[in-house]
Order: structure tokens, then sequence, then C-alpha cells
């Protein structure tokens, strides 16, 4: 088993070389009953000792740690940050805390809390031998630190008077503690000793969020999204920029199970508001009925259940009738400024008339009036995307196709269907009703119909179940997956995405659409060279070592107070 949750464990690894082992039975069941209260992450780990060897031992960190987005990563200012962090432990701990030191600390059973994003204060607990950790580096530099007590135990510590980093640890009995701040490790100690007080288990955010949560995992995360959201450090580095998102959720615990053939994350978000919006299809099966259309050979699906119009008409138009990509984000880069020569124009301006407003035109837009109304009048019970890369005639380029199933209670009326359609893309496509006549198809007992312009539009009607697609091959995929059963699965959204059958596919299409790209960025070239391509080369590299992730699913369930998410990573070979 050498795969791990990578993301988890190599930040935390990496961060401050902290690592994990196992409790005595005097002990809390949860080693959070050791922890002072006020953190806002917490992680425990059945093994880290064991997780920490098969991180280093895996082919994917020697693939990640030689891939562009690695390079591009240690190049990032959130690295440069850390390895800061990491300098300044170091002086004061006597110990650079690289592999080679957490290696040294790791155990079983373990646990850290953050306690502050901004300044890297944690406390660290984890149980090893002594005899073990007698021959850690932190033991063999011990003079350097001042010997105190707490709870009846000795702890060294030392603080950096440039920095003003303090490292503290302590060993007691088979269990060693490593702290940035006094009180932490102080308030662990007597804790551990048994004396009665405050921890992080009996904090309401904890409490609720655990209760809530099934058998922990081989690593278990409880995050306090309230106080993660007030952090300004983790809302200036949060990769995702969507902190916003966090603020209705009071906590959050996800615990990942590992096995040979999968990794899988059982994941809970406790929303601040206990009463909470009402359940929204937890125990409906929509989502299982319109899952089954997913054909084996579709690159990714996603699908909701009880979709607003709203969201369906978005869907055809982005992936079917006017494909566009999203809204692009905000620009954090200054506007370049250019010099010319104060020229105002060209002989090439002479066609461009200034005395006139520009006209006003009419046409080339999608009209969704008649299709609003139509789904407006059928409810869609649910909605799903499908999508696929495939290889252009001659293999050298790559397109991708789409389709769009909707549910309904009742059979869909073909007839209106694809007279809304055809009043939608008719303005768009044509100005004369060229190429946007219905032709109707049979194939393998099954009827469809298709445009018959340059666009390729196809649609089906199959009792309650309409499809619409890009082109005829995907959609009869989808059709034939009309007679099978359900799938066994209930919730408000569900996606997939074969990582192993898309990838190949999607970095060929991706590097010929940044193509144009790499001249521009011919002019940041270094000596090292030029900045790597964002999606065919930066996120390409990470795909690529991490090829053995077959696929990745994820299946929500919102309950009303709280919203629970299934995500497994499918392992291969």
């Amino acid at each position: 088993m050498k795969r791990i949750a990578i993301l988890i464990l190599a930040c935390v690894t990496f961060l401050l070389a902290a690592t994990p082992q196992e409790p005595a039975a005097t002990l809390p069941e949860s080693l959070a009953g050791l922890m002072p209260p006020g953190a806002m992450l917490y992680l425990e780990a059945k093994d880290f000792k064991s997780l920490l060897s098969d991180w280093n031992d895996s082919r994917e960190k020697q693939l990640w740690l030689k891939s562009d987005n690695y390079q591009v990563f240690s190049r990032s200012r959130l690295f440069i940050k850390l390895q800061q962090a990491q300098s300044e432990f170091a002086t004061a701990a006597g110990s650079v805390p690289d592999m080679a030191f957490t290696g040294s600390i790791a155990g079983g059973r373990s646990a850290l809390g953050l306690y502050d994003v901004g300044h890297l204060q944690f406390l660290y607990i984890t149980r090893m031998p002594s005899a073990r950790v007698m021959e850690s580096v932190l033991w063999k530099v011990r003079e350097k630190f001042e010997p105190r007590k707490a709870g009846g135990t000795a702890y060294f510590i030392h603080t950096d008077t440039v920095h003003h980093r303090v490292v503290a640890f302590a060993i007691a009995d088979d269990y060693l503690f490593i702290a940035t701040r006094e009180d932490l490790i102080a308030r662990a100690l007597e804790l551990y000793s048994g004396k009665p007080g405050a921890n992080l288990s009996h904090e309401k955010w904890f409490e609720d969020v655990t209760h809530a949560s099934a058998e922990p995992g081989d690593l278990r995360l409880a995050l306090s999204m309230q106080a993660l959201v007030r952090s300004p450090h983790f809302r200036s580095y949060w990769i995702q920029r969507n902190v916003s998102e966090f603020k209705p959720y009071e906590a959050e615990i996800a615990n990942i199970h590992r096995s040979v053939k999968e990794i899988r994350e059982d994941r809970v978000l406790l929303r601040e508001d206990a009463a909470g919006p009402a359940p929204n299809g937890a125990a409906g099966q929509g989502l299982g009925e319109i899952l089954r259309f997913v054909p084996a050979n579709a690159g990714l699906f996603r699908a909701w259940e009880n979709p607003s119009v709203a969201r369906v008409l978005d869907l055809l138009e982005q992936k079917i009738l006017s494909p566009h990509g999203g809204k692009a984000p905000p620009s954090r880069l200054a506007p370049q400024v250019v010099l010319g020569n104060g020229n105002a124009g060209g002989e090439g301006d002479f066609e461009t008339r200034i005395d006139v407003a520009p006209p006003v035109t009419t046409g080339g837009t999608l009209q969704i009036d008649e299709l609003k109304k139509l789904f407006q009048n059928f409810a869609p019970t649910a909605a799903l995307q499908i999508d696929s890369t495939r290889a252009a005639a001659g293999g050298v380029l790559v397109g991708t196709e789409s389709a769009v199933v909707l549910n309904v209670a009742r059979d869909w009326d073909g007839a209106a269907v694809r007279d809304a359609l055809q009043s939608a893309v008719a303005p768009l496509w044509t100005t004369s009703n060229l190429g946007v006549q219905w032709i109707r198809h049979e194939q393998g007992g099954k009827t469809y119909y298709e445009l018959n312009g340059l666009d390729r539009l196809s649609v089906a009607a199959d009792g309650p179940s309409l499809i619409i697609a890009t082109g005829p091959q995907l959609l009869l995929s989808v059709l034939a997956r009309s007679s099978t059963r359900a799938a066994n699965e209930s919730g408000t959204y569900a996606a997939g995405f074969r990582h192993a059958q898309e990838r190949d596919q999607l970095i060929k299409l991706l590097h010929f659409v940044e193509i144009p790209a790499a001249s521009r960025l011919a002019a940041f070239s270094t000596a090292a060279g030029r900045e790597p391509l964002f999606f065919s080369e930066n996120l390409a590299s990470m795909s690529s070592a991490l090829a053995s992730v077959k696929s990745e699913s994820i299946v929500v369930r919102d309950l009303g107070p709280r919203v629970t998410q299934t995500v497994r990573y499918e392992l291969g070979p």
C-alpha cells in the first residue's frame, strides 16, 4: 500500500516535520483529549510512521518531485514562506525539520493540532518507544534547551531570540510531545497527568463534528471552519479561492480509509445554523435513476437531483447549444502599459466610421424563452452532464463531445422539445432557417432526431428521459443505457472523472490549446528555462505523477443541518 492522500500527508509532513503514534490504555480514546482548546485544525493518524514510510517509498513522490508542478510550487510565495518557517524552526530546535528529522520522530498513533496558520503554532503528540526518542536528533541537542516541568513531567524549551520562534519537547512514558508554544506543551502534559481541565475534545465544534462522523479512518482531519475563515493567512493562501463558501459551516471532518484498490474519504460538514435548510433529496431516487445513463466510455459526469430551471438552461447553453467557458477570474496583476509612437490611427482604419453609432444587431444570440417555458412546465427531477474527449480523423487533433440528460415525472413531449430547441438555436446558427430542420433516425430500435446543419445537435425523448447531445455517437451510447437498472445511489449531487481513460487525450488537447501561449511565455524565459504552461505542462505533470489513480468520484447528500460527502479514488497498478 504505497499510496496515500497526497495533499494532506505531503503538506503536513513538509510543514514542520511532525510525525505520530499510538496511545496507552489510560489515555483518552482520541488524542484530542490531550490537546488544549483553541486549535483550528486537528489531524490524527492511526499509524503515522507507516503513512510516512509509504509516501517516502512511493513512485508518486519520486515523480512529483521531478515534475513541472513541483518546480512551479517550489517558486511560489507559499513555498518560500514555508521554507522561511522551516529555517526559523531549525534555528530554534538546533536541527533542520526535513524528512530525516520527521522520520526520526515518527511514531504510531499521532495527532497534530494547528493553533495559528500564520505563525504555524502547533502541538504534536506521537506514541513511540522512549528508547527510540532518545536516539532522535531533538534529544541529542537537548543541552541547548532550558529544562522545565509541568504535570510532573520535565520538558525542554528553547526560544530563538532573532525570530522569536519557540520549540519545546517532552517525553512522557512512550509519548513524545513537540510544540511551538510553551503554554501548549505545559497544558498537554497536565492533561496527560490526569489533571482535569478544558481540552479540544470538549470544544463545541469538535464535539459536534466528531459525533456526526463515522468511524475514524487511517487519517482523520477536523477543521473549525469559522476559525479558519477568520484567519487572514488562510484567506490569502487557500488555493481554491472559495473561502466565502465556508461561511455557512461551523466545522468539517474527513476520515480517510486506505486499501489496495482505493482510497475513500468520508466527509461531514456541519452548518453553523443548526436548523439549516430543509433536507434536499437525501432519500430521493432521482440521482440513482439518472446515473444509470452514464456510459462506460464517459470521461466525466456530473448529476444533480431537483436542479433549478436556471441550472438546466446554463448547462444546455454551455455544453450543447452555445459552448463557452465560464467567466474568467479577475486578474491580480497590474495592467501592462504599451507605449506607442503617438499615432492615433493608421491606413488600416479608413473603413472605420466614427461619425455614426455602431449598428445594433438582433441576431446571433441564443433565444431560450421557449426552452425556459418548457422546463418550467415539465420540472426536471434530475439532470446529468456527460463529457468525453474523442480523437479526430487522422488521430492528430482531439475534440470533445457532450450530452445532457433530463428526467421528469411524466413522459416528455418530443415535438415540443424539438420546437423549443429549434427556436433557441435558429437565431444563433442561421439567418434563413437553413440547417435547423430535424431529420429522423432509427438505430437499434431507438428513435432520435438530428439537425441537418453544419453544427451538430441530436435529441431523443425516451419516456420521462430526455437526451440532448452534440452528436449521435454519444447520444446512442447514452440511450443504450435506458434499459439498465437504476444505480444504487441517493443524494443531491454526484460526479466522476475517469482519469486513466481521459488523461492522454486531455493532455494532447490542452497542448494544442496552449501552443499560442508558448510564444508569449518566451518573453519570461530565464536561464533555468521558461515557466511551464499551466495546463499542458504544470497540471499534466501532476496527472502523470498520479497516473495510478484510475478514477475519482464524489457523492453529496444534503441533510439540512449537515452535508455528507463520499469521495473515492480508484487505484490501479
